[in-house]
């Protein structure tokens, strides 16, 4: 059985490092991509299981990769996460189906729950 796979999206090399050294620890296959662009094409090549996108990326909103998730990938889990966290950013990522929401730095411990979460849902 193959391992599930995690594409992050975000433009700070740190983060992506931390988090994929986390998540490989954890058990998961992690692909990695530093803008929204490259983001969609991970999307299309790696076909991941589970995405964690960053919101503020220097080509765009991460947001705008959510919503071409939800209609392309509708059963796809998204996980939002942001250095500027609120409840506000928490909302609207929620709103528009994130399964998560989480603040950077992400807890070790808190971003494996919300991944192991998301994969264990299936649909929403």
């Amino acid at each position: 059985m193959a391992l599930p796979l995690v594409l992050i999206v975000d433009d700070d090399k740190l983060t992506r490092w931390s988090v994929s050294r986390i998540l490989g620890r954890a058990g998961y296959q992690v692909c990695e991509a530093g803008s929204l662009t490259e983001g969609a094409i991970a999307l299309e090549s790696q076909r991941p299981d589970v995405i964690l996108l960053d919101i503020r990326l220097p080509d765009g909103d991460g947001f705008a990769l959510l919503k071409a998730v939800q209609f392309g990938h509708p059963d796809l889990p998204v996980i939002m996460m942001t250095a500027h966290a609120s409840p506000e950013t928490e909302q609207a990522a929620l709103a528009l189906g994130a399964r998560g929401h989480l603040a950077k730095p992400c807890d070790p411990t808190e971003l494996q729950a919300v991944i192991g979460d998301a994969l264990t849902r299936g649909v929403s």
